[in-house]
Formats: C-alpha cells, structure tokens, sequence
C-alpha cells in the first residue's frame, strides 16, 4: 500500500490537479482493459467494500482481483496512475489500431523510455513507465482519424484521458505532434515536470514507420507523403525546426548528444 498526500505534491503542468512525482508514480497491478465485469463480480460474491482496493483517497493497492485500468482509475483520487505495457496494447485493441503504428508506436516507447534511462543516470528522478505509456498510446487515434478523418492528436488525448484519467498521459499524446507555445519552448526542456511531452515529441521525430532513423531523414519522408499545400509544409518544417531545438537543448542540459544514439534490440544506445 502506498499513501500519498497529493496536496504536498504541488501541480501538474496547467491541469490544475495533483501531480505526484515520478518517483512516487503508483503502478497498477490489473489485468487487460474489460475483463472485470463489476454485475458479474457482484453475482459471484464480490464485495467492492470490503475487497482490498482503492480505498481512502490518494491510497493505492492492488484489489485482488480483475480489474480494468479505466474502472482503477476512477476510483484512484489524488493520484495518477501510469498503464502497464499490456493496459496500452489491451487500449490498442480496444481502438482497432493497425499494426504498422503498433510497430511505430512501440518504437516511440522505446526512444522515450531510453531517453528517461539517460536522464535518470543524471541523477534527475522522471518516470521512465510513463515515458513508455504515452509513446504507446501517442497514436492511439491514428487508425479512426485515416478512416474518418480528425485530430489523431486531439482525439486521442480524450480517448487516453477517459480510460486513464491521467492527465500527463493526456497532455503528452495531445502535444505530440506541436508545441504550440514557442516562447515556453526551453521550459519543455527544463522544467522536468514536462519531461514525458518532450520525449514524445522528440521521440515521434526519431522513428519513421518502425525505423529509427535522424530527424532529417523522418522530415523528407513526411514532406514527400503530406506536403501536398504550401502551409502543410510550412507546418512540416516547424515542426522538424522544433524537433531539432529539443535534441539541442537536451544535449545541452544533460550533456548527451541524442543524434549520436541508435536503437539496438529496442535499447536506446550510443553508436560507437
């Protein structure tokens, strides 16, 4: 069991909620999302009051039993949970994503979850499962908005806030593609309570389709597919001038140059 006092904790970044700090981030022990079935639970016996659970508010335990990430988060006041890897694919189910951005979607994680190992061994504490969370759900609406069109950015920030009620999850997968505010740019860098958007959005530079590969060559790829209008690929551009600015501004912070990082065997790895 672990108690957190979400007050003492201080923000979340412009959500207004209880943030807890990475090192604290309660993980949840479920099974895959609509397994639990609450009516059939209560048929079988099953007490919600009594059962070891989500109890006092801002406590967090292990309930025992099935219990689906979104029915978990609901329950969980003051604290954000953080998704297992099968909580995500279980999500990747759930919203019919296809498999070419499963592929890219698993790359995503691995960069950011490397780039959460870099910074740890800086001695700066961020949540390397949160990092690995958000790069697997960043996309999660991809799939609906080519059938249907949309913001998969927009979109999939609700569909992840809804079923994790997890707004630093929600923040990172709605900024992934931009971050709108230019002049709180180096604040993405140096205010680690952003940590998990700036490794999303870097991350999501660094891997086209399933392969890792430089900015550069990611931009030329989404140039010759999407440039089709003058302010499409002006929007391109910005977006890879950003992208460069991140991979800077991190070296400069943590002295790690990330242009000289390859993926191997889905760790993130300097090239010798």
């Amino acid at each position: 069991m672990a108690t957190h006092n979400a007050q003492q904790q201080g923000q979340s970044p412009g959500a207004g909620l209880p943030y807890i700090p990475s090192s604290q981030l309660p993980r949840l022990s479920s099974v895959p999302l609509e397994v639990f079935s609450p009516a059939r639970h209560l048929e079988e016996g099953w007490d919600p009051a009594a059962s070891k659970g989500l109890g006092q508010e801002g406590e967090v335990v292990n309930y025992g039993t099935m219990l689906p990430l979104a029915f978990a988060a609901k329950q969980a006041k003051g604290v954000f949970l953080v998704p297992r890897e099968e909580d995500c694919h279980a999500l990747w189910d759930k919203y019919h994503m296809l498999d070419n951005i499963r592929e890219h979607s698993t790359g995503v994680a691995q960069v950011a979850a490397g780039m959460a190992e870099l910074v740890q061994e800086r001695g700066v504490q961020v949540s390397r499962e949160m990092a690995v969370a958000a790069g697997l759900l960043h996309d999660l609406a991809k799939t609906y908005t080519i059938r249907h069109k949309g913001n998969h950015a927009q979109l999939g920030a609700g569909w992840v806030m809804q079923e994790t009620r997890n707004p630093l999850l929600a923040h990172a997968v709605l900024h992934h593609v931009h971050w709108p505010w230019e002049k709180k740019l180096e604040a993405l860098v140096n205010d680690d309570t952003h940590f998990v958007t700036m490794a999303i959005i870097y991350a999501d530079k660094r891997v086209m389709h399933h392969q890792f590969v430089s900015i550069e060559d990611r931009y030329a790829d989404l140039l010759e597919r999407y440039g089709i209008t003058e302010q499409i690929r002006k929007n391109i551009m910005a977006s890879l001038a950003q992208g460069k600015y991140i991979e800077q501004a991190f070296s400069r912070r943590f002295g790690v140059q990330l242009d000289e990082y390859t993926l191997d065997s889905g760790r993130l790895v300097h090239r010798a």
